[in-house]
């Protein structure tokens, strides 16, 4: 609890007092920390390009039903990919060479009437039935630990544990009579699973919870379910017709060290950190936030539930937070990863794997699961059918959002900023436009000025005119001046190398 204490104490405006490092960790404009001023420049978010074969993942077999999602995780090992996937009533396992051909493989663990099968885990297993976990309901997803000194426990899979007939003190606040938590088990193959802990933590209440490593404080940080209405949400929706619809879903978030000993305990005492606003439309929650590091910041995937009685679907739309707990939603909140059209696969019901995207070349592979019928309850006349399937979409890297700026010309103005190595790059669009680029001095003179930058490219070194701004040693400010172009994010190498 301690770094969350400290991140909620730390203002922004303490962050500014000196001059950034800019290094050669990329620095994307999701927010304004990176900015002084801007004019004529927008901010557009660009959602992610679904793959052209999705799905890539259908129901195929008889014990999966109708429905197989990403209730889980795709992970690349040593040129495989896995994917460990919610399908029937448990989690099932597919593999692949490419990320695109799916195998279902038949395994020794769960069979159905006397046939090997890809499932793993099995809802209401008995205690000692194959792929029994006690109180297992839904899967969240897996990771690999290779920090774990117990080989057995290389894999850990988290799921929510449900006890829907709770006695006593304690229990889920939300849900009564009932007991419901984080639920952990291990592997050493990620085949064979045994619990290690059926309640690791309550601080959670229900499904699509979500969870990242954070390498720079080497903590486990949980994002899961919880109940929150702020008071400006109610003073501007109650006294909407379908407001009496609003369950309230939110996100709250823990910390652990282990995966398996967390700071915060009960749902109670777990802060909220991301919930619907009165920028949003009456009847809208946060269904899930799927958060990773990315350059400097936390980037999240916030899977909206537009819960209209007579509308509702999910998408995906944009976060971004520098301290893992104050979250801020992206530009002008365009989904990220939007339902499909009539006639699609992914028509009304988005769900996001628990893993940070996987880079492929110069993409970024994001995988999401799609479903062809609403989330209930509905009132309206187009439930859609049961299905639902596993695809993915990509971004070039860096690309997530964009400074952009018409003919008419935009500048955009840093902070102070200390540039640490010999070349400054981009990621921008400016192959019909140009890009310039100057470095001002603490007195805001002109010490260095680049020539017109005129490509689409994931990674430019701006070429200087002269003088460049590393021999000068101090703070600079830098100024960039766009005519119909789009600029990604910045940073800086030691050697000038694109990559």
């Amino acid at each position: 609890m301690l770094m969350l204490a400290f991140a909620m104490t730390l203002g922004l405006s303490s962050a500014h007092a000196e001059p950034y490092l800019l290094s050669d960790t990329r620095e994307l404009f999701l927010d304004d920390f990176l900015i002084a001023s801007k004019s004529k420049v927008t901010r557009v978010i660009h959602p992610a390009e679904k793959y052209a074969g999705n799905p890539v993942l259908w129901p195929s077999e008889d014990w999966e039903g109708k429905t197989a999602v990403i209730y889980g995780s795709v992970l690349r090992e040593d040129g495989l990919y896995r994917m460990w996937y919610h399908a029937g009533d448990g989690v099932s396992v597919a593999e692949s060479d490419d990320g695109i051909v799916w195998r279902k493989p038949l395994l020794d663990v769960v069979q159905v009437d006397g046939h090997k099968t890809n499932v793993v885990v099995k809802r209401g297993a008995d205690e000692g039935e194959p792929g029994y976990l006690p109180w297992f309901y839904e899967v969240f997803g897996v990771h690999r630990d290779d920090a774990d000194p117990d080989p057995t426990r290389r894999y850990k899979l988290g799921y929510l544990s449900i006890n829907r007939n709770h006695e006593g003190e304690g229990g889920d606040p939300f849900h009564r009579g009932q007991r419901r938590g984080l639920g952990v088990a291990g592997s050493a193959d990620g085949v064979h699973w045994r619990v290690i802990e059926p309640w690791a933590t309550e601080a959670i209440v229900d499904g699509d919870t979500h969870w990242m490593f954070d390498p720079a404080h080497s903590r486990y940080v949980l994002y899961g379910r919880t109940k929150h209405i702020s008071d400006d949400v109610r003073r501007a929706w109650s006294d909407n017709e379908w407001f009496g619809k609003h369950w309230g879903r939110a996100v709250a978030r823990d910390e652990s060290s282990d995966f398996l000993h967390w700071d915060v305990n009960r749902v109670q005492d777990a802060p909220v950190v991301m919930a619907a606003d009165a920028q949003d439309t009456p009847c809208d929650e946060i269904y899930s936030m799927l958060v990773f590091p990315y350059g400097s910041v936390y980037i999240g995937l916030i899977q909206m539930f537009h819960n209209a009685p007579d509308a509702c679907h999910l998408d995906v739309q944009l976060a971004v937070s520098r301290d893992t707990v104050h979250f801020t939603r992206v530009g002008d909140r365009t989904p990220f990863i939007p339902v499909g059209p009539v006639g699609s696969w992914d028509r009304f019901n988005n769900s996001l794997a628990n893993n940070p995207p996987i880079p492929v070349g110069d993409e970024l592979r994001f995988y999401y699961g799609g479903r062809t019928y609403r989330h209930g309850p509905y009132a309206g006349p187009d439930m859609g059918e049961p299905g639902g399937g596993i695809g993915f979409a990509t971004i070039p890297r860096d690309r997530f959002v964009s400074l952009d700026a018409s003919f008419d010309g935009g500048e955009i103005v840093t902070r102070p900023l200390k540039l640490q190595g010999n070349a400054l790059h981009l990621n921008a669009k400016s192959d019909f436009g140009q890009i310039t680029v100057e470095a001002l001095d603490e007195a805001g003179q002109v010490i260095a000025a680049s020539l017109p930058i005129r490509a689409d490219s994931l990674d430019t070194v701006v070429p200087w005119d002269g003088p460049d701004p590393f021999a000068n040693g101090g703070p600079v400010t830098l100024r960039m001046r766009l005519r119909n172009a789009q600029l990604y994010a910045i940073w800086c190498t030691a050697d000038g190398a694109t990559k």
